[in-house]
């Protein structure tokens, strides 16, 4: 945040009477309202500025201590007075309750490593503070209770230059960092995506053809039976057997280390076995690694599709998937989970194991992924609903289209993944 910046912003602060409301974003975004303006105080540490008037959706309801703090000290307050800095921005407001008013605090310090909004009362103690510091991290100690300690004077080095229009200078601020910041996200979820789609790839390539699997286990027979006929040839410490087939042709045959060399038919045996099993449930695994090589292709042009971070941060992958859920794919939004089948097995798991009162969404007459949202409400927002949407449509291979949804207690199995139901909606949807 260059200093020169801020001081612009508090002339401009200086001129609103009311702040009308005031709550959290983002992880590191404040909104407060002024008026009819809306300014959002970016803490992120290092890279903190302020905006003016952007689009920026609500992320989630936050509610941790210093959030309420914020919102009860702060909405509906009169504004006292904007004090700039260097690079900390204080904002006076008074606030009136049933008993009494009260002069409130909201220091919003851009200091790199240490930024920090901190909300003191009238004599500067801290009542609460975005980010904690305790004295394991710096001598200055930023916690409820205790007196701030004032930072020291720095000089400012900074070339400034002409700001004509301070509101459009941030918007373009925002919308530049913002873009930086989104394809920065996309990049990591792209590239643990990517790495996955290699991880399949390589195991498809290396599966062995039918019909080379099928001659492995006809020779397999071949030898069992070759050494059964000719056990009483075999000396324990021989490493090949040298002789000749049922046809009179010669054979070399290795050895495998046994305790006991009369097993080795059935070494042989086991091994013909177990490659005819193979080559009998070769479809399946292809079908398998084909089913997991279309979900995330799918799943990469989702991600690459998505224009802002919150969507980026409901396509995170989890850091670890257990190995009982490699069928369904898990996702979260605000406090939901999002359970997405990757496959047919997936889809058919998810019907059984939901409950009632989950939300079940699928593409309208289209087949894909049934998608569920884990519930214990009444009733979910539109939010939430939109944001499963997407990924009916998504894992659908689509990239719009209509989406039913009711309630899992209407969904009816018929055959497999396939249903049938009632008393559901429609949305309609765009990636």
């Amino acid at each position: 945040m260059k200093a020169f910046v801020l001081k612009k912003i508090a002339e401009k602060l200086k001129t609103y009477k009311i702040i009308k409301k005031a709550f959290r974003v983002d992880e590191n975004l404040i909104l407060i309202q002024f008026d009819n303006d809306k300014y959002y105080f970016d803490l992120t540490k290092g890279s903190g500025d302020i905006y003016i008037n952007i689009d920026y959706p609500l992320v989630k309801k936050f509610k941790a201590p210093f959030d309420i703090v914020l919102e009860k000290k702060f909405t509906k307050s009169k504004l006292l007075d904007v004090v700039a800095k260097e690079r900390i921005l204080t904002i006076i407001a008074q606030n009136q309750n049933r008993f009494k008013s009260e002069i409130v605090k909201i220091r919003f310090e851009f200091t790199g490593r240490y930024t920090n909004a901190i909300i003191l009362d009238e004599e500067d103690n801290i009542l609460e503070s975005l980010r904690h510091i305790s004295e394991n991290i710096s001598s200055r100690v930023i916690k409820p209770g205790i007196k701030l300690e004032e930072l020291p004077s720095i000089e400012i080095k900074e070339k400034e230059f002409e700001i004509e229009d301070i509101e459009k200078y941030t918007q373009e601020l925002f919308n530049k960092k913002y873009q930086n910041r989104l394809n920065q996200k996309k990049e990591s979820i792209l590239n643990k995506i990517n790495k996955k789609i290699k991880e399949i790839e390589k195991k498809l390539n290396s599966i062995e053809d039918e019909d080379k699997l099928l001659n492995k286990a006809k020779k397999y027979q071949n030898y069992a039976d070759i050494l059964m006929a000719n056990l009483y040839k075999i000396k324990p410490y021989d490493k090949e057997f040298v002789g000749e087939d049922f046809e009179g042709n010669k054979v070399v045959i290795p050895l495998p280390i046994l305790k006991n060399i009369n097993e080795v038919g059935n070494y042989y045996y086991k091994l013909s076995k177990k490659a005819k099993q193979k080559a009998k449930n070769l479809h399946i695994e292809k079908e398998h690694l084909n089913s997991q090589l279309e979900f995330l292709q799918n799943y990469k042009k989702l991600v690459e599709n998505s224009k802002n971070i919150s969507d980026l941060n409901t396509y995170q992958p989890p850091k670890k998937e257990k190995k009982e859920d490699e069928n369904i794919a898990k996702f979260y939004f605000d406090d939901y989970l999002i359970l997405v089948g990757k496959n047919e097995k997936g889809n058919i798991k998810l019907l059984k194991q939901s409950n009632a009162n989950d939300l079940w969404l699928h593409i309208k007459n289209y087949p894909g992924s049934h998608v569920i949202v884990k519930n214990n409400k009444l009733s979910l927002n539109d939010d939430i609903i939109k944001k499963a949407a997407k990924f009916a449509i998504a894992f659908s291979g689509k990239n719009e289209g209509e989406v039913d949804y009711t309630k899992r207690k209407f969904v009816k199995i018929k055959e497999g993944a396939n249903v049938e139901y009632g008393k559901y909606s429609t949305i309609k949807v765009k990636l």
